[in-house]
């Protein structure tokens, strides 16, 4: 086995890679087989219309169709038409599934961007969601409903990405079977 000691930026784009790596090896032990179908479920939750396969650790788990994200009560998009994504995620077993949002932004670009890392160990996430509130008026979550349904102050906007894996900026990133990297500095 050879040595190599590298220092500076070489040191350090093969340090930020060696980790994307591994980023990426644990999403593919933990990970949806089969893309889920995201639609609104009772006006405020998000649902799979169809059942799909997870991964966890190597065991593959079916995932009931109608199965509840539940988009919780604390996330808040403000006025002036913002937007907010949320991470749709499900826990080893299959059962419990939540959205874990990440902050507000002026564009759906943007907001994609603020993605939040999943923080609980022990989940697969399976996609995303992306909401934009109306001109002029809050959105709520769990209170205003998601685009198509009734109730509170209903989102301007409602899209559902089924993409196996989301990163943050500077992780590797798995989406629709393209591999890219990003954060990496160039030597």
């Amino acid at each position: 086995m050879a040595t190599i000691k590298m220092q500076g930026a070489l040191y350090e784009t093969v340090r930020k890679l060696a980790n994307q790596v591994n980023d990426l090896s644990t999403a593919l032990k933990t990970r949806c087989v089969t893309p889920p179908n995201f639609e609104i479920r009772s006006n405020f939750d998000i649902q799979n219309g169809d059942a799909f396969e997870i991964e966890a650790g190597g065991i593959q788990k079916t995932v009931a169709t109608d199965q509840a994200f539940d988009t919780g009560t604390s996330t808040v998009i403000a006025t002036n038409a913002y937007w907010a994504a949320g991470l749709l995620s499900i826990n080893i077993d299959g059962t419990t599934a939540y959205v874990n949002w990440g902050a507000e932004a002026s564009t759906e670009a943007l907001a994609k961007a603020n993605l939040a890392d999943v923080t609980a160990t022990g989940t697969v996430t399976c996609g995303y969601v992306t909401v934009q509130a109306a001109s002029g008026q809050d959105w709520v979550a769990g209170t205003d409903a998601l685009q198509g349904g009734s109730g509170g102050q209903v989102s301007q906007d409602t899209n559902y990405y089924n993409d196996q894996y989301v990163g943050a900026a500077g992780k590797a990133v798995l989406a629709d079977n393209q591999l890219s990297f990003s954060g990496v500095g160039t030597p």
